[in-house]
């Protein structure tokens, strides 16, 4: 079997390559660029004592400019802020929000040390694993670059925890039997083979073989191995991929890829072969513009052409994305966790995405998946909510009619917890088709919840 991979931009490497990709450096000062305020120009006379100061004449301009202001934030009001700043502080309007004792499922969380934080999930129906990238709460707490929280050593020692949990193997203790996943293969250069993973997406090889491609949000070295400042540089995020030979504890790297515009990514996608999709849920890595990305159209996705070896970014997908998926009929769809709208793209020729659709939930959407039916699963919040931890969850199967056209989406509420008693700061959901469970993670959740279908 050929496991080979081509690689991907920027980093030219050959798979098995052990070389660490730094984030551009632009450490110019700014200090010559500092003026005092005193030798600015002023446009006029203006002393420290106020409107004495003032002639006449200076005194209309202010007044004018006062009412120019005003007119100006009521206009953006208007036309752009109420909107937007409503959007994110409402609740939801999915519908009367109800117990978990309303709904056909008996839950439990299976609490564990290395079940923390898990950010993602992915399950192998054929082997029964249930996968899960998890990071710890306390670690969770000092470094999620997403949440600007820059830590960096406040980060766990040995990285994030990936987990296999084979879900068809109970134990007299409530869990299941699972074991860790250690990396193997990679270099030793500063930071490499360090795992702080968010999303992943995994390709299943043949029968024995899978390869997972992780989002790895290292902290930022220079070229020299000095590691630099991540509230100023932020994250440099890598593409991490691994191959794991099926029933064994340790996996194989063998390729890894940046780009600069790689700037929040809370997701990736396999689009095929060796073509993959990336979800940035914020506009830049640092900066105070991150802080209004709730109120604005920033989200991206970005797309990777294996032939081409380029990334090709469409912008303006959502507010706050949250985790997108890639459906069997190959279209993309795009959560927000600020409006509660699934916004349905498809790939152009031009490798950028358009469009062509939106379902609407009525909540905040942290992520969507995908079960081995086609089906998507998505896992709403009662208001937008980064980590999760002041809202209640819902679970939703969303399902498509495709025998009429335009094709039909329909949303139904399968589970929800308005009391908070089961499910806390879920982000992820999985379900299984064989024995109809539903299994929910979170990035600051402490445990993964099993829902089972009552008898």
């Amino acid at each position: 079997m050929n496991t080979s991979i081509r690689v991907f931009h920027v980093s030219s490497l050959m798979p098995g390559s052990k070389r660490h990709v730094s984030p551009s450096r632009k450490t110019a000062t700014r200090r010559d660029a500092r003026t005092s305020l005193s030798t600015l120009p002023l446009p006029f006379a203006l002393t420290c004592g106020g409107s004495r100061g003032l002639t006449r004449s200076t005194k209309m301009f202010s007044i004018w400019r006062s009412a120019l202001g005003a007119v100006a934030l009521a206009i953006l009001y208007q036309w752009w802020f109420s909107d937007n700043l409503f959007a994110v502080l409402k609740p939801s309007v999915s519908g009367v929000a109800e117990p978990i004792e309303k709904f056909p499922y008996e839950c439990r969380t299976l609490k564990h040390k290395h079940l923390e934080a898990c950010g993602d999930l992915w399950l192998d129906d054929k082997k029964r694993i249930l996968y899960a990238a998890c990071a710890g709460l306390e670690a969770r707490e000092q470094w999620n670059p997403s949440l600007s929280r820059l830590n960096v050593s406040g980060r766990r020692a040995g990285g994030s925890t990936f987990m296999a949990m084979y879900i068809d193997q109970p134990k007299k203790d409530g869990l299941f039997k699972m074991h860790k996943i250690q990396p193997g293969g990679y270099g030793m250069g500063p930071g490499d083979g360090h795992l702080d993973l968010s999303g992943f997406d995994a390709q299943e090889i043949d029968d024995s073989i899978v390869r997972f491609w992780f989002l790895n949000q290292r902290p930022p070295y220079d070229t020299k191995g000095k590691l630099l400042s991540a509230v100023r540089h932020g994250a440099n995020t890598t593409i991490d991929v691994y191959e794991l030979k099926r029933g064994e504890r340790k996996m194989s790297h063998i390729v890894t890829g940046h780009s600069p515009t790689f700037v929040s990514p809370n997701k990736i996608a396999i689009m095929g072969f060796n073509n993959f999709a990336i979800g940035n849920d914020r506009s830049a890595k640092t900066g105070l513009l991150r802080k209004f990305d709730a109120f604005r159209n920033s989200g991206s996705i970005l797309y990777h052409d294996d032939w081409s070896d380029r990334y090709i970014k469409t912008g303006k997908v959502g507010r706050v994305p949250g985790m997108m998926v890639r459906g069997n009929d190959e279209r993309v769809y795009v959560p927000s966790q600020v409006d509660g709208t699934i916004r349905i793209f498809e790939l152009t020729p031009q490798n950028t995405f358009e469009q062509t659709g939106s379902i609407e939930v009525g909540m905040p959407i942290a992520s969507l998946t995908i079960d081995s039916e086609g089906v998507l699963w998505a896992v709403g919040r009662s208001k937008y909510d980064p980590t999760g931890r002041s809202s209640s969850n819902a679970i939703f199967k969303i399902e498509q009619d495709e025998e009429k056209l335009p094709i039909k989406y329909t949303a139904t509420k399968v589970l929800e917890d308005r009391d908070r008693e089961v499910l806390q700061a879920a982000s992820v959901a999985r379900h299984d088709q064989k024995t109809k469970r539903i299994m929910i993670a979170g990035t600051y959740a402490p445990g993964i919840t099993v829902c089972e279908p009552r008898t």
